[in-house]
């Protein structure tokens, strides 16, 4: 199921690589190059620093790979293929249409400030379009203004007071940590598949006849047949149906508070509250059970033979499920020569089920130290590698919190998504970070080096951001409960982690660069004093 997931996430990522391209060529073309100069230049400036993002995007989807649950795996996997065909198609297929261009372009998105060329050409068209336009291009040019003093008014925030704007998104990231611990993880089959589904309805109906649907077995192996064995069986199913609300006089599977009911097994062809159990009585008994029915709870083998205690169930959610399960194998306790193991379907998916909650926050971890890895070797600086992390890490904290606030529950897919939004969010980051060292490189102070960042690839980042948000956004359109809720919390968590990147990002890389930061000075005598700061923010 999770597969059908990834082809609206690698369109995404796509078209995303697409941007990052196409932002660097019409930035080259905008210097007077011609069009397969300018793809040139894009694929020299632009394919390095793509092409480490989308390695950091695979490595952190890669981390899923340690989960233990199969879906989960390959959805990694085929994740990581569909990022290196689509990096492959775009530095191709990309570049060589880009090549082709013509050679007078449009204003490039983000040349003029954010949203700067798009908004002078909607301005244009309004006015042609008469008083329906001029108000629609007010609109545009109203929320561009307000989209750039916000922008403004953040990067000077960052600049100036770059400590307090961490602080702040520590200790919103830390109550999100705190909160996400009671967050709610749907594992109840009936709401994670559509409700109209046939197989579902018929379900609810034996469930509505008998109290239960389905089968959990217990397999007794070795000297089953053996009175000490029987009687052991006996007592042992006795003892969990009692446990578990089966008991009484007249005992009911559809009473409240039972939550198993008795199955067959070889301990029901014996009475042992009659007397003591004789092997003569057993061999008696067992020849005259036809073979039919005996075939179900006993089956002779060479190495031994292999007995059946089945209990029946009704449909639970899969913790209360592993509850329960956890609860019988707690009374398994079997005679000398004999072992007992709790086996079956629902077992299968109720352990799933917790090994996949159990490995939630450590596949979020290992993402981001595999990513935090991949970036040391790459840039060989500890700043250039974990600064971008940073914010990243932050925002695993503020999507908890607003998932928490919103009350979205999550459910077996969606409770691995702190890895995920790591792998795709730290494309974002890297992008951006690599193009501000770009700049320092070339002389620019901490705040030049921000503001051309950000009206240069800021733009264009924020427009993959929201094409990779609407890849899975589409996912909100599923028939199927379980993707649909994958789909709507990733848009929640991608929307807090691009917002993380464009506003932490900027507080983040100047702290690096400050002299109260941990990391080597990589960029020492580029460094500005603490004093500059100020005029940098005001700049």
């Amino acid at each position: 199921m999770a597969s059908v997931a990834v082809l609206p996430v690698v369109i995404g990522l796509a078209v995303d690589y697409a941007i990052q391209l196409q932002a660097r060529f019409r930035e080259a073309a905008s210097q007077g190059r011609r069009p397969p100069a300018a793809a040139v230049t894009a694929a020299v400036r632009g394919g390095p620093v793509i092409g480490t993002a989308a390695l950091a995007t695979s490595v952190g989807f890669l981390a899923l790979t340690l989960s233990p649950i199969p879906m989960v795996r390959e959805f990694a996997l085929a994740l990581v293929a569909g990022i290196f065909a689509a990096l492959a198609i775009s530095l191709t297929a990309g570049l060589a249409a880009l090549s082709m261009a013509p050679r007078r372009l449009p204003s490039a998105i983000g040349m003029k400030g954010p949203g700067g060329g798009i908004g002078e050409r909607l301005s244009a068209a309004g006015r042609s379009a008469g008083s329906a336009g001029r108000r629609t291009a007010a609109v545009v040019s109203g929320a561009r203004a307000r989209l750039s003093d916000a922008g403004r008014g953040a990067l000077a925030a960052s600049i100036a007071t770059p400590g307090r704007v961490l602080v702040v998104a520590t200790v919103l990231a830390a109550t999100g940590w705190i909160a996400g611990i009671g967050t709610k993880v749907v594992s109840d089959v009936r709401e994670l598949v559509p409700a109209d589904l046939p197989a579902l309805q018929s379900v609810d109906e034996l469930q509505a006849a008998t109290g239960v649907s389905g089968e959990l077995d217990v397999i007794v192996s070795g000297d089953v047949t053996s009175p000490e064995a029987i009687t052991w069986m006996s007592e042992f199913k006795q003892r969990v149906l009692t446990q578990q609300g089966f008991d009484g006089q007249f005992p009911n599977c559809r009473d409240e508070g039972t939550e198993i009911c008795p199955g067959p097994g070889l301990s029901d062809l014996f009475d042992v509250s009659s007397g003591p159990l004789t092997e003569e009585r057993i061999s008696a008994v067992l020849a005259a059970v036809p073979p039919y029915f005996s075939q179900a709870i006993l089956s002779e083998r060479e190495d031994g033979d292999v007995a059946n205690v089945s209990f029946l169930i009704p449909v639970m959610p899969l913790d209360e499920q592993e509850a329960l399960i956890d609860d019988i194998r707690a009374e398994l306790d079997p005679p000398p020569g004999v072992s007992a193991e709790v086996v079956g379907l629902p077992v299968l998916a109720a352990d799933a089920n917790a090994e996949l909650a159990g490995s939630r926050y450590w596949l979020t971890i290992a993402g981001l130290l595999a990513v935090g890895l991949v970036l040391l070797l790459v840039y060989r600086s500890p700043s250039r590698a974990l600064v971008p992390l940073l914010p990243i890490a932050l925002a695993t904290g503020w999507s908890a919190l607003v998932l928490e606030a919103i009350d979205i529950p999550l459910n077996p897919m969606s409770a691995t998504l702190g890895a995920l939004v790591i792998a795709v969010a730290t494309e974002f980051s890297v992008i951006l970070s690599a193009r501000y060292y770009e700049e320092r490189e070339e002389g620019a102070t901490v705040g030049e080096a921000l503001r051309l960042t950000y009206s240069r690839t800021g733009t264009a980042v924020l427009a993959s951001g929201l094409t990779s948000i609407a890849g899975f956004g589409v996912l909100g359109l599923s028939g199927i409960t379980m993707l649909r809720d994958f789909g709507l919390v990733t848009v929640v968590d991608l929307s807090v982690a691009l917002a993380g990147v464009m506003l932490v990002l900027p507080a983040a890389l100047v702290w690096a660069e400050g002299s109260f930061s941990p990391f080597p000075a990589v960029w020492r005598s580029l460094r500005p004093q603490r004093a500059a700061r100020g005029a940098d923010a005001r700049a």
